[in-house]
C-alpha cells in the first residue's frame, strides 16, 4: 500500500516537473500572490489602519513634512542620524521616510507594498530550493515553512524589518546559487549587492553572511575529500566573493560593537545580570508557544532520520550549515527568546535542514518517507491556522483603534475639549495619538503618567504643560481584549460613560453628546 502511494506521489512530482520553466513560473508567482494577497485582503489586515505600534513613525514623518515644512533630505538625515546613535538600520529608516513622502499616511498602500515583498520572498525562496535540487512540491514546502507561522505577522505589520530582509536574503542567495551553477560573474556581483542591502536593514540578518560564505565552500567541496589542502584550494577559487562577504560582515560588526555600541540592544545577547534559569525559562516558554510546532515536528522528523543512523552520520556538514544560521540567532535572542517576527531568519536553518536536506535524503523511503513528508504538511497546516488567527486579531485591533480615533475626533474637533491617552507604558500608542490627531487638525491630547499620578502633554513644544483631571472630556485606554493591556489606570471614572471600541475603551464625560 505504501509503495503504491509513493509511486503515485512520484508520478505527480514528475508531471509537475514537466511543466516547463515558463508555466512553472506563472504557476508559482500566481499561487504565492493569491495566497498572500488572499490572506491580507480576506482577513482585512490590508485596510486595518494604525495599530499603536511602529506605524506611528509614518505619521511623524508626514507631520515633519507638512506641518513643520521640513525637506525630504532633512527628514532622512534626522531619522537615520538618530537611529545610528542606537542601532545600525540606515536603509530601514531611509525606506520609511520615503514611504511617508510618497504615500503619506495611506497605510493601505503601504500594506500592499509589504504584501508584495512577501510574494517576492516566497518566490525567491522557492527558486533557491529548486536550485538546490528540490522538486516543485519540496521547493514550495521550503518557502512556506520559512514564511508561514507566527512569523507571518511580517505579512501585514508595517513596523518589522524582516519582510524586506528575508526578501533580500532570498534574492541574494538565489543569485549566489546561479553564480555557483553558471560561474557568470555578474551573478556574484548582484548577490553581494543584495546581501549588502540586506545587512543595512536589520542587524540579525548580518549574521547570515557567514552562512553564505560557508555555503560557497560547501558547494565547492562537494565530492572532494575534506583536507586542509582541498579546503584552501576551494577558498582560493572563490576568494573574491568570500572576501567581499567577509569584509561587509567584519566592517558592520566592528561598527556596531565599537562605534554604535551594544547597550541599546536590550533584547539581544548574553547578559551577566540574567541567570541561567532565566534563559532556560525564556526558551522553555518559546518552545511551548511560538516555536512549539517547529519543536514538536522537528523532534519527530529528526527521530525518523536517525533510524538511518549510518547514513545520517554523513550529514555532518549539512548540520553545521543549519547551525550556522540557527545558533547565532539563538545567541542574539537569548534574553527574550524567539517570538513572532524574531523567528526570522532562524527558521531558515530549520527549513534548510528538514526540507532541503531531509526531503532529498536518499535513504529515506517507504513508510518512513511518507511519515516524514506528512510531518512537514501537518506542521504547515498548524502554522496556517496560526496565520489566520493572528491576522484576525490584527484586523480586529486595527478596526478598534480606528473606531476609537475617529469617534474621539468627531467629539472634539473644532472644540477646546481635551483628550487623555492612557496607553503608557506603550509610548508608541501615545505617540500615535499625538501625531494622528495633529495631522487631523487637533492638538489637545494629554497623557496619563500612572507612576507620577500626573496628566502631561509629553510631546511637542508644550510637552511640560499639565492639565487637571476635571478638564479632561474624553479618556481612551486599552481593555483586557488588547494584548498591550497591563493595568487599569487609577482614575475616577464615575462622571464618564463607557464606550467600548473592541480592544480599546473610550470614556466620555457626561453631558457631552
Amino acid at each position: 500500500m505504501a509503495d503504491k502511494l509513493i509511486d503515485r506521489i512520484h508520478r505527480l512530482y514528475d508531471r509537475l516537473d514537466r511543466l516547463g520553466r515558463g508555466r512553472e513560473a506563472v504557476l508559482v508567482w500566481s499561487a504565492f500572490a493569491v495566497l498572500v494577497f488572499g490572506v491580507v485582503f480576506l482577513m482585512g489586515t490590508l485596510t486595518s489602519g494604525f495599530h499603536l505600534v511602529d506605524d506611528w513613525e509614518f505619521a511623524k514623518y508626514v507631520d515633519w513634512m507638512t506641518l513643520e515644512h521640513r525637506s525630504l533630505w532633512d527628514c532622512l538625515r534626522e531619522a537615520v542620524g538618530y537611529d545610528l546613535t542606537m542601532r545600525f538600520r540606515p536603509l530601514y529608516y531611509i525606506n520609511r521616510v520615503l514611504m511617508a513622502w510618497i504615500f503619506g499616511i495611506n497605510l493601505t498602500t503601504m500594506s500592499v507594498v509589504k504584501a508584495a515583498e512577501i510574494v517576492v520572498a516566497l518566490v525567491s525562496l522557492y527558486y533557491c530550493a529548486r536550485h538546490m535540487k528540490c522538486n516543485m512540491v519540496y521547493a514550495a514546502l521550503f518557502a512556506l515553512t520559512v514564511m508561514v507561522g507566527y512569523q507571518s505577522a511580517v505579512w501585514w505589520k508595517l513596523g518589522p524589518q524582516e519582510s524586506y530582509d528575508i526578501m533580500m536574503f532570498a534574492i541574494g542567495f538565489y543569485l549566489l546559487l546561479k553564480w555557483l551553477g553558471t560561474n557568470k560573474k555578474w551573478y556574484a556581483f548582484a548577490s553581494v549587492g543584495a546581501f549588502f542591502l540586506m545587512s543595512l536593514y536589520k542587524e540579525p540578518f548580518i549574521l547570515l553572511l557567514p552562512f553564505a560564505g560557508l555555503y560557497v565552500l560547501y558547494e565547492e567541496m562537494a565530492g572532494r575529500k575534506v583536507t586542509v589542502r582541498e579546503l584552501w584550494g576551494a577558498v582560493r577559487r572563490r576568494l573574491p566573493y568570500l572576501l567581499s562577504i567577509g569584509l561587509i560582515f567584519v566592517a558592520e560588526m566592528v561598527l556596531i560593537v565599537f562605534v554604535i555600541g551594544t547597550n541599546n540592544y536590550s533584547y539581544v545577547g548574553l547578559d551577566e545580570s540574567v541567570t541561567v534559569d532565566q534563559y532556560v525559562q525564556a526558551w522553555s516558554l518559546a518552545a511551548h508557544t511560538d516555536l512549539k510546532w517547529y519543536v514538536r515536528f522537528g523532534v519527530l522528523m529528526l527521530l525518523i532520520l536517525l533510524t538511518y543512523w549510518e547514513h545520517s552520520k554523513k550529514l555532518i556538514w549539512e548540520v553545521l550549515l543549519a547551525a550556522a544560521v540557527i545558533l547565532p540567532q539563538c545567541v542574539s535572542y537569548s534574553k527574550t527568546s524567539m517570538t513572532e517576527r524574531y523567528i526570522l531568519p532562524c527558521v531558515l536553518g530549520f527549513a534548510f535542514f528538514f526540507v532541503i536536506v531531509g526531503c532529498n535524503f536518499r535513504p529515506l523511503s517507504g513508510k518512513r518517507r511518507i511519515a516524514y513528508i506528512l510531518c512537514l504538511f501537518l506542521m504547515l497546516a498548524a502554522h496556517g491556522r496560526v496565520v489566520l488567527r493572528e491576522a484576525h486579531y490584527f484586523t480586529y485591533r486595527g478596526q478598534s483603534i480606528r473606531t476609537m480615533m475617529e469617534s474621539t475626533l468627531e467629539l472634539v474637533s473644532g472644540t477646546d475639549r481635551k483628550v487623555l491617552s492612557c496607553f503608557a507604558p506603550n509610548l508608541e500608542g501615545n505617540r500615535t495619538m499625538y501625531y494622528w490627531f495633529r495631522l487631523h487638525g487637533y492638538d489637545e491630547v494629554f497623557y496619563w503618567e500612572e507612576d507620577e499620578n500626573k496628566i502631561n502633554r509629553s510631546f511637542g513644544p508644550r510637552e511640560d504643560e499639565q492639565a487637571a483631571f476635571d478638564e479632561i472630556d474624553v479618556i481612551v485606554m486599552y481593555n483586557k481584549e488588547d494584548r498591550h493591556w497591563c493595568y487599569e489606570p487609577s482614575l475616577d471614572l464615575s462622571d464618564f460613560r463607557e464606550q467600548k471600541c473592541g480592544t480599546i475603551t473610550m470614556y466620555v464625560r457626561n453631558g457631552i453628546l
